[in-house]
Order: structure tokens, then sequence, then C-alpha cells
């Protein structure tokens, strides 16, 4: 009886240990059950809202997931987020934005897990993963959610603990976060969003926690803060930056035409040897009404391409590669542009997709090289009438834009075509006085010095039309004044029909020669347009000797007319163009072509001063080398 009474009392002594899980509870989950959920599920809202927006800003679309990407090491990269479309180094705001939004997504799920449980962050991580397509970052959060939920990182500091536990998203920020191939200066300075995301990471957990600490963690204080941040996010984007201005430089800027690469020079020799080398097209050439002798088949076929391309089409024999497949590239930047205007009609870069919607429907494939050297070239220096609707748009409703300066060139050729000289004259001049202010302007903010470190914040062009592209501009704005001036156009019966014909002749294609013979033959000694006629003709002449010499006689039958003087600036670029073409080996003719070429150009200046070309060649002169 004595023994067992002493069993009773020490066992009554020992302490009855209970063992605890690795993963703790937060004290959020200590409230009811209902207002815990709720608030979680508003804080899965509001993080699922952040991480929409972050994927907008960064790739235009709200979700952009993609599976194959994901074990794509570049595609785990911050750097290109901070540096394409809307660039940091042009936008400074994005910093800041794009700061708010990745301190969201670093500390909201962590707080999750400290707060309640590491099983209600697991919905964050994958938000992370599919809506803001951050794998990398994901597995990182991952990490950090299972620290801030285990017992030995549950300090008596809570603020300490999340400042402790999201070290692998400073290390995903560290690793992936900076831009690549640029100035190591603005190597440094990509990494300014991630320090002002860690920052804001720190501020939103510091709020969360400090408020947290007085009314014992209720539920509710995440989602009100990760609400508020998304909210400051939005409105520094929009009212800095513009979900329109995002637009633009997503679906236009990146899509000058001028700049994509299927619309460069492309020799269509390969594909066509290999089109007659395949079996099925071989047996359908040799059954069909073709040629047996292989020159001669192979001239008719360029000759058969030549005629689809004036379409747009291939024939349907050619086997066309990707990089010939220029068709449907077109078709798509149409649809870019449109989808722009559509949704974007107000914004103040409607002109420049104005200009790139109607330069490119005037990019047309020059089937007389393509005859002549077998490569692809498209040209689009002539207004065709199927964008004479497009420029005239632009010129009607942005008619104060640098761009409308190309429009008004344009539409005063087609009114020139139309015989309306005198409203072709009016284009023209309004265009050449805002060309001129267009140029001193963009001088003088050339000018302004800038400092090495502000240098490297530099605002987005408000125009596409840079200073070499309205000298190009302003010397055919020139060139079409003084051909429609009144010294072209007489009383005589046909003058006026023949000047407008010879104005919208198109050098491009294939019966432009003929065209020309038909004018010539039109015209007598005196006719003013003659040597306007001769000159186009002899830049036609393919042996580059012979051209020379009849751009020589030209200017010397017609040195005080327009064509005249063209023909000797003509005959200065043709000898450059000589000089180049000749190597080492003969340096004896390089340096004949080389003293023509300073002859004619310093001939051109001292007899035509103040000719709208002297300028250029001036700076041509300067280019060439000395003696």
């Amino acid at each position: 009886m004595q023994v067992r009474l002493m069993d009773n009392n020490q066992t009554e002594k020992t302490p009855i240990s209970v063992s605890k899980s690795f993963m703790a509870v937060g004290p959020t989950l200590h409230y009811s059950h209902k207002n815990v959920q709720i608030c979680w599920l508003l804080a899965v809202g509001a993080f699922g809202i952040s991480c929409l927006f972050w994927s907008k800003i960064v790739t235009g679309s709200f979700w952009s997931f993609d599976v194959q990407t994901v074990t794509t090491p570049e595609f785990w990269r911050l750097g290109k987020s901070i540096t394409t479309d809307v660039s940091i180094f042009e936008y400074p705001w994005q910093i800041l934005v794009l700061g708010l939004l990745m301190g969201i997504l670093a500390v909201v799920p962590v707080l999750i897990s400290q707060l309640m449980s590491f099983r209600y962050s697991l919905i964050f991580i994958l938000e992370v993963f599919s809506l803001a397509n951050l794998p990398g970052f994901a597995i990182c959060l991952f990490i950090s959610c299972i620290a801030a939920a285990c017992r030995p990182l549950r300090f008596r500091s809570r603020f300490i603990a999340i400042a402790l536990c999201i070290a692998p998203q400073l290390f995903y920020w560290g690793y992936f976060g900076g831009a690549r191939g640029v100035e190591p200066i603005e190597w440094g300075f990509s990494f300014a969003p991630w320090i002002c995301a860690w920052l804001d990471a720190l501020v939103i957990a510091g709020f969360v926690l400090g408020i947290g600490h007085f009314t014992r963690y209720r539920p509710g204080l995440t989602w009100v803060f990760t609400t508020l941040t998304l909210v400051i996010a939005v409105v520094v984007f929009e009212v800095t930056i513009g979900f329109d201005e995002l637009d633009y430089q997503l679906y236009v800027a990146k899509n000058n035409p001028e700049q994509v690469s299927i619309f460069y020079d492309h020799s269509i020799t390969e594909a066509l040897d290999a089109t007659t080398r395949d079996p099925t097209t071989k047996k359908y050439l040799e059954e069909s009404f073709y040629p047996a002798d292989q020159i001669a088949r192979r001239a008719e076929l360029k000759r058969e391409i030549q005629e689809q391309l004036r379409y747009d089409f291939w024939p349907g024999w050619f086997i066309v590669p990707e990089e010939l497949k220029y068709r449907q590239k077109k078709e798509w930047l149409i649809k870019q542009y449109d989808s722009f205007i559509s949704q974007r009609p107000n914004s103040r870069r409607m002109p420049i997709v104005l200009y790139y919607k109607a330069l490119l429907n005037e990019y047309s494939p020059d089937t007389k090289m393509l005859g002549q050297k077998e490569v692809l070239h498209f040209y689009s220096d002539y207004p065709h009438e199927k964008t004479r609707q497009t420029w005239w748009e632009l010129y009607r409703d942005f008619g104060g834009s640098p761009e409308s300066l190309e429009a008004r060139w344009r539409i005063a050729k087609h009114r020139a075509g139309q015989q309306m000289f005198n409203e072709a004259e009016r284009l023209l001049a309004e265009a050449q006085t805002m060309l001129a202010a267009e140029k001193s302007k963009r001088l003088e903010a050339e000018q302004k010095p800038s400092g090495k470190l502000f240098g490297l914040f530099r605002p987005p062009a408000d125009t596409v039309m840079t200073i070499p592209k309205l000298n190009e501009l302003q010397r055919r704005l020139s060139q079409l004044q003084v051909l429609v001036s009144p010294e072209n156009r007489t009383k005589e019966p046909g003058s006026i029909e023949r000047l407008a014909k010879f104005v919208m002749l198109n050098p491009h294609t294939s019966d432009y020669a003929q065209h020309l013979d038909g004018l010539l033959e039109q015209t007598d000694n005196g006719d003013q347009l003659r040597d306007n006629i001769l000159l186009a003709q002899a830049k036609l002449v393919a042996d580059e000797q012979l051209q020379a010499e009849k751009l020589g006689e030209i200017h010397k039958e017609y040195s005080q007319t327009d064509a005249g003087t063209m023909a000797l600036y003509e005959l200065g670029l043709l000898k450059i163009s000589l000089w180049r073409q000749k190597d080492e080996s003969n340096a004896e003719q390089k340096k004949k072509y080389l003293e023509e070429a300073r002859t004619t150009l310093t001939s051109f200046i001292s007899s035509y001063p103040n000719h709208f070309c002297a300028e250029q060649v001036k700076k041509n002169l300067e280019d060439l080398p000395g003696n």
C-alpha cells in the first residue's frame, strides 16, 4: 500500500511532455475560422491581381504563362523586363512600380506562412508561378515560406524573422536581376527596382507586424496592405507612364517596319535552286509548258515570280523559306497597328502608328531588282494608291506632328499626278517650313549637355522622324518642289499631262524605261520636261562608265536647269561609288576616281552654293580622305 502511494506521488510530480511539430501555427488562426477564411481569400485575390498586373506591365498580357519556357534559363532572368519595352532608363518611374509589385510578391506569402501556416501560403506561391509567370521566384518563395513556418525561425521579433526568411528572394534578385549586355553603370542601376522591392517588402512587413502586435494579429492586415500597395503601384503607373504608352511600346515601338528583318534584302537564289531540285516540283515543271533548257527555264521562272510578287504572292510551285514569307509578317504587323488604333484612338502616339501602318503598306517587292540580281528587295519611296487614305488620315488628324511631313510629301505627289500642281506646291511649302522648325528644335535639344549619371535616363522619343530622316525627306521635298514648279509647266498642249504622268512614274517597275521612252518621244528639244526625262534615263544605264558619260553630257547641255544640276550631283555620287568599289590592288585607278569625285563635288558647291543638295555634297566632300 505504501509502495503504491509512493508511485502515485512520483507520477504526479513527473511532467508530461508533448512533442511539438516542426511547422508551427501562427497567431492569426486563433481567431474565428470564418473571419480568417474571408480575410485570407481577400489576400489571395489582391495578391492574384498583383501578379496579373506584373504580367501585364512586363509582357503586355494579363496572363502569359507558358509551360515550355519554365525550363529556359533565360526566361528566369528579370533583366529583360527592365531594359526592353517600358525600360527603366526611359521611364524612371517604372523602378518604383516594379519595386512595389515585386515587394508584394516577395513578402506577402511569407507573412501568410508566419501569421497563419505554411499550407495557407501555397496558393500564393502557385499564383506567382502561374499568374506572374515567375517560376524561379516561386521556388525561392517556397523556401522562404517553409523557413517562416518552422519553429527554429520563430523568433521573439517576428520582423527580424521575416527579414531573414526573404533571403532567398535577395539571392534571386542578385543573381537574375541584373541587365545583360549594357554598360557597367547601367548594369548597376538595373538592380534599382529590386532594391526598391526589398525596401517595400520590409515596409509592408513592418506595418503588418507592427500594427498586428497591438491588435494581437487579427486577420485582415495582410490583404489591406497588399491592396494599398497595389493601388499605389497602379496609380503611379497610370499617372507617370500609362497603359496606352505600355501598349505602344509592346505593339508598335518594337514593330518598326524599318527594323523588321524580313524586309531586309534576301537572296532567292538558294530557294530557287532548292525548288528546281525538288522532285515533285521538277516533275511539275517538266510536265508544264516551261522551256527544257535550264537557263531559259530559270529566266521564265523568275519572270513568273516577278508577275506574282506584284500582287504580294509567290507562285504555287515555289518552295518559300521562312525568311521570304513577308506577306504573313506584313499582315501580322498590320493587325498589331490596327489593334492599337482601335483600343487607343486618343493616344499621343497615334501619328507614329499611322506612319508605321502607311509605310508598311508602301513596302513593295522590287521586281526589277529581283530579275536582275535574284534579290528580294523592298522599296517604300513611292506613294501607292492603296496607302493614300492612311496618309490622308495622318495629315488630317495629326497635321502638326513630324510624321505628317512624310504624309504631305506623298499627298503632294498624288496631287501633282492629278494635275493639281498649286495644291501640291502649297503642301510642299508648308512641309518645308515645318521641317526647318523641327530640325532647329531637334538640334537645340541635342546640344543641351547632360551629366554622366543623369545621361543614363533618356526620355522616350516623341517622334520617329530622326535628323537623318528629316534630311532625306527635305531632299525629296525640294526635288519634287522644283519638278512641279512653273518652270516645268508650259501652256503647250500636253505639257501638263506629261508632267503629271512623269511625276507618278514608279522607277521600280519593269516598264519604267518604256514609259520614259514614250514621254521622250512626245517632247521636243525645247520642252521644259525633256532634261528631267533624259536624267531619269541616264540613271537607268547599267554600265557605270557609260552612265557617267551621259550624266556629264546632260549637265553640260542643261547646266542652268534643275535636271542639269542634279546630273552633276548624281555624277559626284557615282564617282564616289566607283572609288569605293576599286580595291587597293589598283591604286592608280582608285586614286583617279577619288580625284574625280573630289573635283566633281567641288564643282557642284562652287556652281550651285544655294542648292538644296549643297549641304549633303559638303558632307560627302568632307568624308573623302585627303591626298
